[in-house]
């Protein structure tokens, strides 16, 4: 006889489609976690994972799950049904994945992405001088006596597609345009097909505009991202023009939004959940790089990631059919307690995360765990270092800039995910007001 205490222990798939998983999928995560750690979700045909170590296992292992939906050696033209056009992610484990990969790797760490800190730290500098200008425009005028700031609409939006697009050389003029290219294909990666028309239509002006600037690369090349993409080798061979135009896409869009939400998701617990260590942070800013560890593991912007199987694998004393789709829950595996001690709680100073550099193996010399946030293993994500730079040296600039920040209403409503079917499904803040003193 089923009891009324163990139906609640049961989810009822219709659970991810709900407002209350949108707004704190966490309960639900939970209970995937202690009672159906491997569930089989029949309503939207796929299989779920929740628990740390799985999902760990799973990420190493590239021969029995997989990250493409198509057979590279297949009929499906890559490129043709994603708003990037031909990418890393949609090559999965195949050989042109490796050296998709191989070929930029290098492009995002190291002294390679040093040489480009001096631009990371001019947008931000350019975008805190019009949020003060503003300010002292108003507090003259007598509009309000102190300032003020939506951080998510004046900053966070713009800060890393500007970086990004000035990174890759594109002229510092058309950068409204990349900011409008990068909404429609952000856009274009949800659910609706109004949205995936228009991310296609933002793509293909991108790519006729990248034509000649990719021509002139070739035969001027200089110290810009674009030009180390175009001139790129590995084992004698370069990438195709198209595939140029998918990768300068995915950075453009990707990678622009994920820096986006993380910067609003670390400014949003400082103000609100963790006010406390935000006193902490204001003293010692180096903290910031804790505090985008921290977000990364508790609420980090993307909560799951797919993978196919290649044969049958059995867990839990249940067995996955061969080519299923199965969701690996980050944002379950982030919170499990067989892992983190007290996981609900925002802690920029616990002990039992790793909260330095990010490794794509996932082990650390340590001893401590790291978050699931960037992936692991072959498919860790390449620009995890340009994220973290981006988001820190964002957060120290804006604490320098904006004297006394605090959160300018008391009640917020939280990071959710959109309810837009038009949107990636990143989670962050809708907005964020903070008010500063002028």
């Amino acid at each position: 006889m089923t009891t009324p205490a163990a139906v609640k222990k049961f989810v009822d798939p219709r659970e991810f489609d709900s407002e209350e998983f949108r707004r704190d999928p966490f309960p639900v995560y939970a209970r995937l976690r202690d009672h159906s750690p491997l569930y089989q979700d029949r309503f939207h045909g796929r299989w779920v994972v929740s628990r740390y170590d799985d999902i760990v296992d799973i990420f190493q292992n590239n021969e029995d799950f997989d990250r493409a939906a198509y057979d590279p050696d297949g009929e499906y033209e890559f490129g043709k049904r994603h708003v990037f056009g031909p990418n890393i992610l949609e090559y999965g484990n195949s050989d042109r994945h490796h050296f998709l990969r191989n070929v930029v790797a290098d492009q995002f760490v190291g002294k390679r992405l040093d040489s480009f800190l001096p631009v990371i730290e001019l947008i931000a500098r350019e975008l805190l001088g019009r949020i003060a200008a503003k300010a002292a425009e108003d507090t003259v005028a007598g509009f309000r006596k102190a300032g003020e700031v939506e951080l998510v609409s004046q900053f966070s939006n713009q800060f890393p597609v500007r970086v990004i697009s000035n990174m890759l050389g594109l002229p510092r003029v058309d950068e409204e345009r990349f900011v409008g290219w990068y909404q429609d294909l952000i856009a274009g990666l949800g659910f609706g097909g109004e949205f995936f028309v228009r991310g296609m239509h933002a793509r293909n002006e991108m790519w006729d505009y990248l034509d000649p600037l990719i021509e002139q690369r070739l035969d001027a090349p200089g110290e810009d991202l674009v030009s180390r993409i175009v001139l790129a080798e590995n084992k004698g061979t370069r990438m195709t023009r198209e595939e140029v135009k998918g990768f300068v896409a995915l950075l453009l869009a990707a990678g622009g939004d994920t820096t986006d939400k993380a910067i609003s998701n670390m400014w949003y617990h400082m103000l609100y959940t963790r006010p406390d260590q935000f006193e902490a942070v204001k003293q010692d800013t180096n903290l910031w790089s804790n505090v985008f560890t921290e977000m990364m593991r508790f609420d980090p912007v993307v909560h799951a990631q797919g993978r196919h199987t290649t044969r049958e694998i059995k867990l839990y004393d249940d067995v996955i059919p061969t080519r299923s789709m199965v969701t690996l829950y980050l944002g379950a595996g982030n919170r499990d307690e067989r892992v983190f001690k007290d996981p609900d709680t925002f802690d920029i100073l616990r002990e039992d995360l790793h909260m330095g550099r990010e490794l794509r193996s996932g082990r650390y010399g340590d001893g401590k765990a790291g978050h699931l946030g960037f992936g692991m293993g072959q498919h860790f994500c390449m620009g995890y270092a340009m994220a973290r730079q981006e988001a820190v040296i964002a957060s120290q600039r804006l604490m320098e800039a904006l004297k006394n920040p605090r959160a300018k209403f008391a009640h917020h409503e939280g990071i959710t995910s959109p309810g837009d079917i038009g949107s990636g499904g990143f989670r962050a803040p809708r907005e964020l007001w903070v008010e500063f003193d002028v």
